[in-house]
């Protein structure tokens, strides 16, 4: 998976258009790996949508089988 195909799997899940992925420390993302944590292993950072909303993200492995997702609002 590419950082644009999971671009648009977040906003397929969100069901608004996600314009940009961030760390959890709010910098661009490069690759993939950028987004991952080992424990608990999973995947997660901020995201900005294409109406300007701030939002933090998570999407993990559960049971080995599914994936959880999760989305807050970001406050500055």
């Amino acid at each position: 998976m590419t950082v644009d195909e999971l671009r648009q799997d977040l906003s397929q899940r969100i069901g608004r258009p996600v314009e940009r992925l961030l760390t959890r420390d709010g910098n661009a993302v490069i690759e993939l790996v950028d987004l991952y944590q080992p424990s608990p292993a999973g995947f997660g950072g901020q995201l900005r949508l294409r109406d300007g909303t701030a939002m933090t993200w998570e999407l993990w492995l559960e049971d080995g089988d599914s994936w959880n997702f999760h989305t807050g609002s970001l406050t500055d």
